[in-house]
């Protein structure tokens, strides 16, 4: 019974330990969306928006990532960046992707998917 509950505590803190981290120079991300439109890399420990049909250009250091509800979230001063891990479609070209993906941009917010290819899905 007592090597059970070893057994049970040593998980329990297994689970709790926090992830191995990324290196950010190695991620690579992209996101996209329309109307306006609008593109989103994130690369070589960077983060750079285009917005409103190329009008808007942002470049920021890419910052440690926050977990937030099922995603994650960049927070760069006026670039914030939503990652929602779950299905998303383009409206436009209806290609599949991996996550939604919201974009506040100088207080602009934009709303588009991102991520791995995914096969298309109705929404």
């Amino acid at each position: 019974m007592i090597l059970i509950r070893i057994a049970l505590l040593t998980l329990a803190l297994a689970a709790c330990a926090p992830a191995p981290r990324a290196d950010p120079a190695q991620e690579r991300y992209e996101a996209l969306g329309n109307e306006p439109g609008w593109h989103l890399n994130i690369h070589d420990g960077r983060i750079d928006y285009v917005g409103d049909y190329g009008e808007t250009k942002i470049s920021v250091a890419r910052p440690e990532p926050r977990p937030s509800i099922n995603g994650r979230r960049y927070y760069a001063g006026r670039l914030i960046v939503d990652v929602t891990f779950g299905p998303c479609n383009d409206a436009m070209s209806g290609r599949g992707y991996a996550d939604r993906v919201m974009v506040t941009a100088d207080g602009k917010t934009v709303k588009g998917c991102g991520g791995e290819r995914m096969p298309q899905r109705d929404m």
